[in-house]
């Protein structure tokens, strides 16, 4: 197997790559930036929720959505000036699934000793394969995701985590089952402060992976192009066009392809969570019976607040086999939901980790 360097870096806590990692607080607080109370009003959430669906793949996307939402033009474009510069958007471009470019990812979690900690964390963080990182309150205490595109590859970066680490066992969860893969914060409900309910957001299990699509080469500066900010422009798919010497018709035509063969989910908005609101997370884990599995996890991917829902492998000392991630303003509402839900189910084993501090944060790219 081919070993990587490992990096030696000395690191404070919550302090990684030049910015800080954000300590996640229990509970829910009013967003503030320098002491500063951030309102958004109606418009604003209704404008969020909508980005976060799609933009449409048209000349004038800005304008269509300033229709639907019966304001101006140049309404949305400033709106969404000052929520990027507030910290509430983390960017607007294309959101790619990595199984449908070729990748496989895949769920990590291991028990880091204090002393080990944030340089263990510096070096997960160091792979561009690791989009997420996080501390959970756990007996494992460091969860983390993994994109490669090989098993080599996958197995050198895993080998220099587990020598910065200490060598413990290292812990892989592989999802065997897809019930909900979508991320969608409803700024208009957090408004209203109104408990969700299962089944209002439409769901239906998902296969695990989709073959992927051969990508071609002249593809490749499109995506990379998307995998930034889209700007903030009248026309910015004609921009885009200009950047990767396509016309605008062949933009329009090679994204719909990338739609319809998997790679491309959408082209949209992602939004920060806690500047959103949703200050609390929470990996809740469980374990049923294989056989009920299906019908279980499907009921959990109804919930709105659960953006993420599969089955995935247990092992002999970790037997939960349905994960879910449940978003909420504090702990206790995450912790109705699942209160809800092993209410409804009959579940006796489970445990919901929340996260501590977010170490790595960030989408995936090629």
């Amino acid at each position: 197997m081919r070993r990587l360097p490992c990096p030696i870096v000395l690191l404070q806590r919550g302090q990684f790559h030049g910015r800080r990692a954000v300590v996640l607080q229990k509970n829910g607080g009013a967003v503030s930036r320098g002491g500063e109370a951030l309102e958004l009003d109606v418009k604003d959430r209704k404008l969020l929720n909508r980005l976060q669906i799609e933009l449409p793949l048209v000349r004038h996307p800005w304008r269509l959505i300033a229709e639907e939402l019966e304001i101006q033009q140049e309404d949305v474009l400033e709106r969404l000036e000052r929520l990027k510069k507030e910290g509430f958007i983390r960017r607007i471009g294309g959101i790619f699934n990595p199984a449908g470019l070729g990748f496989k990812g895949c769920l990590y979690a291991m028990r880091v000793e204090e002393s080990l900690f944030y340089p263990t964390a510096a070096v997960v963080n160091s792979f561009r394969g690791v989009t997420h990182n996080y501390r959970r309150h756990s007996r494992l205490n460091m969860w983390f995701t993994l994109t490669a595109r090989t098993e080599e590859e996958r197995g050198a970066i895993l080998e220099a985590i587990r020598e910065a680490a200490g060598r413990p066992q290292l812990y892989e969860f592989p999802a065997e089952q897809v019930f909900k893969l979508k991320v969608f914060l409803n700024m208009e409900e957090m408004a209203a402060s109104s408990a969700m309910t299962p089944g209002q957001v439409g769901n239906k299990t998902l296969s695990l992976y989709k073959e992927h699509q051969e990508i071609e080469s002249s593809d490749l500066h499109l995506i990379r192009e998307l995998q930034g900010d889209l700007p903030l422009l009248p026309e910015p798919y004609t921009e885009i066009a200009r950047k990767t010497g396509f016309s605008l018709e062949e933009v329009f035509l090679r994204l719909q392809a990338l739609q319809a063969g998997g790679a491309l989910k959408r082209i949209g908005a992602v939004l920060r969570h806690r500047e959103a609101g949703f200050t609390a997370n929470g990996l809740f884990v469980s374990v049923l019976p294989a056989e009920r599995i299906p019908e279980a996890g499907e009921r959990l991917a109804g919930y709105a607040e659960v953006s993420h829902c599969y089955k995935r492998r247990a092992h002999p000392d970790w037997p939960y086999n349905l994960y879910a991630m449940i978003h909420g303003p504090d702990e206790t509402a995450v912790r109705k939901i699942a209160e809800h839900f092993i209410r409804q189910e009959g579940i006796s084993e489970y445990d919901i980790l929340f996260s501590t501090e977010e170490l790595k944060k960030t989408s995936f790219s090629i």
